[in-house]
């Protein structure tokens, strides 16, 4: 079975949530994802600030 590929867009989207104050737990359950998933996102991208993933994600 092939993995499904996210976008930087969508990833970006959901470490912005999560910045916010969003729980990994509440992410994976709304869109079907690992909360593992959303924390090794959260992890690769803790380095980039949160208004430029903001502007990633509305560009």
């Amino acid at each position: 079975m092939k993995a499904k590929r996210y976008s930087t867009e969508f990833k970006s989207s959901i470490v912005a949530l999560y910045n916010e104050g969003r729980t990994a737990n509440s992410l994976a359950n709304e869109y079907h994802l690992a909360v593992q998933m959303v924390m090794g996102w959260v992890k690769n991208l803790k380095s980039i600030p949160t208004a430029l993933i903001l502007k990633i994600v509305h560009f």
